[in-house]
């Protein structure tokens, strides 16, 4: 028996070399054999070794892939063993309810980005890339919305929350589901649209509508469909596969900025066995179309299988495998994404329930977060598909070597988290540098990206076209944030003074105050130019001045260091709602 358990650890071994690049043998067949010598592998101490080796973040990466898993704030949070497994092995991360509307949205007014926002951070800490799920869908509203929205003024909310929450995230990520599972085989209509509220509202064209707007909050994230039900070789999947490609037809014929579609992957166990043979000629289809391909959120019901754990498992490894191979022989697939990583935790225990009362096992993990058979299938698959070209690289965990224990630490941490600021080459951030009016204008664009344009475009005669920062000072003057000097004057490479980053936030915000008797609370004030009071006192009424060594001593003529920059540029997005407070004892309260 020892002996056998030697050579059983042995062929796993040989494969966990080719994964990682020490041997120069693909791995597909060498797992596939192991699973042929030891069906229980799962029991084997020497798997949990190797899927701690081979992440399948980075075996993935190794052939063009994206891996990752869709996990919830509470669970992500709370569960550290949970926590270091979803970053070991995801490249991806997508938050599962936090970004829904009945997450976001306590009220009609309100948007609460904390929980979202917190995953965002816990992905960058980890070297993550940053995916949305989801801007439009038909359930997950909260409750206010059926009392609320109607026909009048659907197309208002709609484009107030791609706005606001595709904005609140621009640049950060990866992908967007912009429109979620549209397409309901049943219905009569012609075209398969689900009666949806924002079908009876806005018409077919909410969903054209909505991927322009999110194009505009955020040019830069992959555009997606999503949709279920289009896997398995049944009438209704092909049903719904045909209405899928007439609407992303209608889609592309239009213009509309679609770049991908996600295919679920919500795949259910039979005993008498499922098939995949008719779902390869559907993505052909879709990949003609110029379309990226993803798998969004991949499990397994194995609620009609066996009680038997053992048997279970192999029979839900084999679904991912069959799956697997006809899904990843399409090169326009570039991403797999489980739902949930760990059975410990699993969207089908409460939905889906067995009636036997066995606990469900759909995903790769165990519900002790120990490999199982699945993980091997999933292994195995990557190892043989087609390499893809490069997908972009994964973004590195931001940190610089010279902010630590500074003053300004968190919220120089916190901006670069958001992408909106960066350090220099060497790894430093050089928080007590000056900081230009040119480089001021490109930080503030950034930060309120969707900030209204109302104010007149100013071709400043020392600000050529050719010069690196036009479009930021452009932006940043019609967004009010910025003016010039007399004569169409804007002095880009001036050093800027703390008491004009202070008016700019507050004149880009619209802030305004007729109590400047609460400038009285700085020892300096009058040092402030008149020309500023009224945006001084509003910004210190809001809590958006940081001062810094001593909180009444505004130094308002001193030149800003990158350091208060960001603070300054932090509180006003946490005036805005699109950040969380810090505390500080440097911040002016009055």
């Amino acid at each position: 028996m020892h002996k056998q358990l030697l050579l059983k650890r042995r062929h796993f071994l040989m494969g966990l070399g080719a994964l990682t690049g020490m041997g120069v043998f693909t791995t597909a067949s060498q797992l596939r054999h192991l699973n042929l010598l030891n069906p229980d592998i799962s029991a084997d101490p020497s798997v949990a070794l190797a899927a701690e080796a081979i992440a399948l973040r980075a075996s993935a990466r190794t052939k063009g892939l994206l891996f990752g898993a869709a996990v919830n704030y509470n669970n992500l949070s709370s569960d550290q063993a949970y926590a270091n497994l979803v970053a070991q092995q995801c490249g991806i991360l997508v938050p599962a309810n936090e970004l829904k509307w009945q997450a976001l949205r306590p009220s009609p007014t309100q948007f609460n980005f904390t929980r979202a926002d917190w995953m965002a951070q816990f992905a960058r800490r980890n070297g993550m890339l940053f995916r949305g799920h989801t801007l439009v869908w038909h359930n997950g509203l909260p409750n206010w919305f059926a009392k609320t929205v109607n026909k009048q003024n659907a197309e208002k909310f709609l484009r107030e929350h791609i706005s606001r929450v595709a904005g609140h995230y621009a640049g950060q990520m990866h992908s967007w589901d912009v429109v979620n599972e549209a397409i309901e085989p049943r219905v009569q209509r012609a075209d398969k649209l689900r009666n949806t509220p924002w079908l009876r509202f806005l018409g077919p064209d909410y969903i054209d509508l909505a991927f322009r707007m999110a194009a505009e909050a955020d040019p830069r994230a992959i555009l997606m469909y999503n949709d279920f039900g289009v896997e398995h070789d049944t009438p209704q999947a092909e049903t719904k596969r045909n209405a899928i490609l007439r609407l992303l037809e209608r889609l592309k014929s239009r213009g509309t900025p679609i770049q991908a579609l996600g295919v679920q992957g919500h795949l259910f166990g039979h005993p008498n066995g499922v098939k995949f043979t008719q779902i390869g000629r559907f993505l052909r289809n879709i990949a003609d179309m110029g379309l990226e391909i993803m798998i969004t959120e991949l499990d397994v019901n194995d609620q009609q299988l066996p009680r038997d754990p053992a048997i279970r498992d192999r029979a839900v490894a084999k679904i991912y495998a069959d799956f697997l191979e006809v899904v990843l022989d399409q090169p326009a697939v570039t991403a797999v994404i489980t739902w949930g990583i760990s059975d410990r935790y699993t969207w089908l225990a409460s939905t889906k329930p067995r009636k036997d009362g066995a606990g469900l096992r759909p995903l790769p993990f165990d519900a002790q977060l120990k490999p199982k058979p699945a993980w091997q299938s999933l292994t195995s698959a990557i190892a043989q598909a087609p390499t893809r070209p490069s997908q972009p690289g994964l973004p590195t965990p931001t940190t610089f070597a010279d902010i630590q224990g500074h003053w300004a630490q968190r919220y120089i941490q916190a901006l670069a988290d958001k992408n909106i600021i960066s350090g220099f080459p060497d790894g430093t951030f050089k928080p007590n540098a000056p900081v230009t009016r040119a480089e001021f204008a490109a930080i503030v664009t950034k930060a309120f990206p969707q900030a209204s344009q109302n104010n007149a475009s100013i071709e400043f005669v020392d600000v050529p076209r050719s010069f690196w920062g036009y479009s930021a000072i452009q932006t940043a003057v019609r967004r009010g944030f910025l003016v010039g000097y007399p004569g169409r004057i804007f002095q880009p490479s001036q050093q800027i003074p703390r008491v004009q980053v202070i008016v700019a936030l507050a004149s880009g915000l619209n802030l305004s105050s007729d109590n400047t008797s609460v400038l009285s609370y700085y020892q300096d004030a009058a040092q402030i130019p008149s020309y500023a009071m009224n945006k001084v006192a509003a910004a210190t009424q809001r809590q958006m001045v940081i001062n810094y060594p001593t909180v009444r001593q505004l130094n308002p003529n001193r030149n800003a260091t990158r350091a208060e920059v960001a603070a300054f540029v932090y509180q006003a997005l946490v005036d805005a709602d699109q950040a969380q407070a810090i505390s500080s004892p440097y911040l002016v309260q009055v």
